[in-house]
């Protein structure tokens, strides 16, 4: 048996060689929750417009793009979810990703962005990568396995008073180490699910990257085709057919086909879907030289391997309950780095 005394110089290690990278993981993590949200707060006038009449279609859409970038390749159109909220186009514009928002009832574009400079991809490069691919990934997929390690021997080397920390609290007129010390053990406790819940899902994802970096899924082969320009789909023929052929089907996000492809895939949700199973639990292929359907996907009948990886997806980013799990993820995100932080000043106060 590995005795107390080793089991707390691991947790002690654990949390000083990925303090620093968790703290940005749970702060970088916490914006990742509501990136729509921010990104809404930060640019107002760039994502948000005033309804007025009627919605253009989207081969306007289309015809627009094209007017003002000839030369670039659509990769996607994000729809609005609401009569507020302003169509997002994402565009390759000579190697360059751009964000393109614009108006959907009068067509104007009200901003033209370098998508790996605005606030919210920057957040989540740092919280996946350290802007610093690939290392940086191999260091956050470290710091998640330092985070499983702290709260796993944390949890045995307190196992016989873990529930004690409550009727304890925190004990505020004593010394600094042992208010540090309360604190620390009161929010492990309660973001102990939590964290566990995080580190091992992110070890998950960075395990992914690594299968993906070095061979683990390869890109499928593509049947020889010229490649379409994206003027000549007929969106509003593939929205019109994919909601005619899937009852119920809300259409949130068009995936444009790439090189060498000739389908289109629009993506959503049902009133009823099930929001752990991923952000958009419904697709529906269409033939993009014409817009007729061809299949349709529902998550819910999808293999266990495709079910387990989107459900650790929501579980880690917290989308499955709306509002009330991104506030409840937020605090227990900060709690998180509270604990990390307090650790590393008993650290500093034993030395």
């Amino acid at each position: 048996m590995i005795s107390d005394k080793t089991v707390y110089k691991l947790h002690r290690i654990s949390g000083l060689v990925g303090g620093l990278f968790i703290l940005i993981i749970t702060i970088t993590g916490s914006i990742l929750v509501v990136d729509r949200q921010v990104d809404n707060l930060l640019n107002p006038s760039q994502t948000q417009v005033e309804p007025v009449g009627q919605p253009m279609n989207y081969g306007q859409v289309s015809t627009t793009i094209h007017r003002q970038f000839p030369d670039a390749q659509v990769r996607g159109v994000r729809l609005p979810e609401t009569e507020n909220e302003a169509l997002r186009v994402d565009i390759s514009n000579k190697g360059v990703w751009q964000w393109i928002t614009m108006n959907p009832y009068s067509g104007a574009i009200t901003s033209i962005r370098n998508t790996e400079t605005t606030f919210v991809r920057r957040a989540r490069e740092l919280h996946e990568n350290l802007l610093l691919e690939p290392v940086g990934g191999y260091v956050m997929g470290l710091a998640g396995i330092c985070l499983l390690g702290s709260v796993l021997t944390g949890t045995w080397y307190y196992r016989r008073s873990l529930l004690s920390v409550f009727k304890i609290g925190v004990r505020w007129n004593k010394p600094a180490r042992i208010v540090y010390a309360d604190i620390h053990k009161w929010l492990g406790v309660v973001a102990l699910l939590f964290m566990l819940m995080m580190s091992a899902t992110g070890i998950f994802f960075h395990w992914e990257q690594l299968e993906r970096q070095f061979g683990g899924g390869g890109s499928q082969p593509r049947s020889p085709s010229a490649d379409l320009s994206y003027r000549t789909i007929p969106l509003d023929t593939a929205l019109s057919n994919a909601t005619a052929s899937i009852s119920d089907f809300q259409p949130r996000q068009i995936d444009f086909p790439k090189p060498g492809d000739t389908t289109l895939v629009i993506r959503g949700n049902r009133p009823n879907s099930i929001r752990l199973l991923g952000k958009y639990t419904i697709a529906a292929t269409l033939d993009a030289r014409d817009g007729h359907y061809i299949s349709g996907f529902d998550a819910q009948d999808a293999g266990l391997e495709y079910i387990a990886e989107h459900i650790f997806e929501e579980l880690h980013f917290g989308r499955y309950l709306g509002w009330v799990s991104q506030v409840i993820y937020i605090l227990l995100a900060l709690s998180t780095a509270v604990v990390t932080l307090t650790g590393l000043f008993i650290w500093w106060l034993k030395r």
